[in-house]
């Protein structure tokens, strides 16, 4: 008898003994007989946890379980030296060092990692607000970031020369690109200030279509506000989620606010938006937007996320003395259920413990794939 003929209860029960991402990612590697035992075990842990910034020089990064509120330090040897560190919703994260403009692809759970060119010129500024606030995405293939205006595509090895290019037809005069979101072999760039929403082809890099932005009016009480747009993408459709006060307000905030979700059938050759008027929202899914992108993922009962709800994370800054020289930051999570329009703070336990010198970096989502 060999350890792949271990009867499936037991190797169910030792999978739900594996309380750390990486092991379990390796349990489930040793052959398919333990990967399917497992499943159930590993879809409770298909929940997204947050990357909130650590100490620069430290080979450990910090990542907030949203399941339990427990905070893990992990060791990312390959990350040590970069101050910035974006992560996404496919396992990488972008290491950028933000004194040379390095850059790295990195893999906190499996250390893989991959060096990048340094960024264009365009994104260095004195304050590192240009990085601290730049957004990208990855394919199979390739790489896509943009620092607000403008968007630069880098081939991976060793499909491409490692070099960064320019996507033709976005302007580094005119578009504010808020984020980028990789589906189906095509990037979705969202400026969002007009939530014009332009589809770059994923081999070619040419700009494929451009979705112009829903007609959206505000009811008088809320006109003085400046809506926020989150887009996510699943096969085959985009979602638009348009708000106010959806990503930086303070944490004590009011939950009354305004809010509409559209869809557009993206296979569609004149794809546009339509807005969901049925009471459906996002149905049987939750949406987790940071600073840089939104993305889906299924709920249900097995990983206890709530459907047709937004995970939200953000940072903000206390001062914590009577002359504003001890200031620090802080990280916070909330949900926003889209149907009742109410919101809970997540900030509880260790989360609301976790603190930073200023706020010089963003929290992001993370999925351990």
């Amino acid at each position: 008898m060999s350890w792949c003929d271990l009867p499936a209860e037991l190797v169910s029960g030792i999978a739900d003994r594996i309380t750390e991402h990486a092991d379990l990612a390796r349990f489930r590697s040793v052959c398919p007989s333990w990967r399917s035992a497992s499943a159930a075990h590993a879809a409770r842990r298909r929940i997204p946890v947050l990357l909130v910034p650590s100490e620069v020089y430290s080979v450990n990064r910090s990542l907030w379980s949203l399941a339990d509120d427990r905070i893990v330090e992990i060791p990312v040897p390959a990350a040590h030296g970069f101050y910035f560190l974006f992560a996404s919703p496919r396992g990488w994260t972008l290491g950028v060092a933000s004194h040379d403009l390095s850059a790295k692809l990195l893999h906190p759970i499996t250390g893989a990692s991959e060096s990048l060119p340094e960024l264009p010129p365009s994104f260095r500024d004195d304050d590192r607000k240009i990085l601290r606030d730049m957004v990208w995405d990855r394919s199979p293939e390739a790489i896509m970031v943009s620092p607000g205006k403008g968007t630069f595509f880098c081939r991976l090895r060793p499909c491409g020369d490692g070099s960064w290019s320019p996507v033709a037809g976005c302007s580094q005069d005119a578009d504010h690109v808020s984020s980028i979101t990789y589906c189906d072999g095509t990037f979705y760039l969202l400026d969002g200030s007009t939530r014009r929403v332009m589809a770059v082809d994923g081999t070619t890099f040419a700009v494929a279509a451009v979705i112009e932005p829903p007609d959206i009016v505000l009811p008088a009480r809320y006109s003085w506000f400046e809506p926020n747009s989150a887009l996510a993408a699943s096969s085959g459709e985009l979602l638009l989620i348009v708000r106010t006060s959806l990503l930086f307000e303070v944490v004590y905030h009011s939950s009354e606010g305004f809010i509409k979700v559209f869809r557009a059938d993206v296979r569609s050759p004149a794809a546009a938006w339509s807005e969901v008027t049925d009471g459906s929202g996002i149905g049987d899914r939750a949406v987790f937007v940071d600073h840089f992108r939104a993305f889906c993922v299924e709920a249900s009962s097995v990983n206890g996320l709530r459907r047709n709800c937004m995970y939200v994370a953000r940072g903000y800054e206390v001062v914590d003395d009577d002359y504003g020289m001890d200031v620090y930051a802080k990280f916070t999570a909330s949900v926003l259920d889209l149907a009742a329009l109410t919101t809970k703070n997540l900030e509880y336990g260790n989360l609301s413990k976790f603190r930073e010198g200023r706020l010089w970096r963003w929290p992001s989502w993370f999925m351990t794939n």
